[in-house]
């Protein structure tokens, strides 16, 4: 399973993804940027979400320090790599969350880049109250809908939005019972398992990587390794630019179990279940609301709040 994980992990071209979308001509890929954006309605959509993490540290960046000053972090400049180097030309659209002013400009940059590509900027709310917050992201939440039954040419109904909760609601548990068995026996799931993982969920269809899942914490479960004498820590502030997969492995063969961690935070951005009943749209807003976690990347309300997480 991991050794499927890491070529998923290095493969730059996303062989997975075109292929998924060779499978059918119909179908289309649509990219973002995996801090948080609500895959359940590009799910709905009959899209493939693909999280783009930048070019890491195996893609030397040319085109891209033309468009960004150097001191510039290397996510957008490799994106931009990636795009202009054709690795994203079977890409249908591309989101970009509200993650920092960098990611704003390259939203714009990216339009200018791919004329006739679906991009979007999306943002999310600064006011936590249901009648405020809630319904500006409700609308937000209606505008991508839209956006997306265009380029698709079909509807996206309620069934179909709420049929996708629920799968994501799967996947969400499954993650987190995968970051709850390195909890609490970090011996048995290195670091680097849990992080190609979740790497893999960025590049697979959902329910492709919710087997995944399943298989490993069923494999993980009967792995006998020798329990060792580890510091146990967490590692925080790294859900944006991510470290080289040997970084990681150095930790633990350092000394430290990770037993927690920010990377990739999309999949563990929503705490909780999303209802499935109701108004699918209104419940994703909700979820955003008071589910979510709290991290650099989304507005605090109440200064008293910042940092308790």
């Amino acid at each position: 399973i991991i050794a499927r994980c890491e070529a998923f992990y290095e493969d730059l071209d996303f062989t997975a993804a075109r292929q998924w979308k060779e499978a059918d001509p119909s179908r289309k890929v649509i990219a973002y940027m995996p801090v948080y954006v609500p895959r359940e309605i590009i799910h709905a959509a009959g899209m493939l979400p693909l999280g783009i993490m930048g070019g890491g540290d195996g893609l030397e960046v040319i085109h891209g320090d033309a468009f960004y000053q150097s001191y510039i972090c290397r996510i957008p400049r490799s994106t931009i790599e990636l795009g202009l180097s054709k690795r994203m030309d079977f890409v249908d659209g591309m989101l970009f969350p509200s993650i920092c002013d960098v990611i704003r400009n390259l939203s714009g940059m990216w339009k200018l880049m791919f004329p006739g590509k679906y991009v979007r900027y999306f943002d999310v709310p600064q006011n936590y109250r249901d009648n405020v917050g809630g319904n500006y992201y409700t609308n937000e939440l209606n505008e991508l809908r839209e956006g997306l039954e265009h380029l698709s040419g079909r509807k996206i109904t309620d069934e179909a939005l709420r049929a996708s909760i629920a799968v994501y609601n799967e996947n969400r548990k499954l993650v987190q019972d995968v970051y709850g068995l390195r909890s609490r026996e970090p011996w048995k799931v290195p670091s680097a398992d849990v992080y190609l993982l979740m790497r893999a969920g960025l590049v697979l269809p959902v329910e492709e990587h919710n087997q995944m899942l399943k298989d490993y914490l069923a494999a993980a479960v009967k792995v006998e390794r020798q329990k060792r004498d580890n510091c146990r820590v967490i590692i925080n502030g790294s859900f944006c630019e991510q470290p080289p997969l040997n970084l990681i492995k150095s930790i633990e063969l350092s000394g430290c179990y990770i037993v927690d961690d920010d990377y990739m935070i999309v999949h563990r951005f929503l705490r909780n279940e999303v209802s499935t009943a109701g108004d699918p749209m209104q419940n994703l807003s909700l979820a955003f609301l008071h589910e979510s976690i709290s991290t650099a990347a989304k507005y605090d309300d109440k200064e008293e709040d910042k940092g308790k997480y």
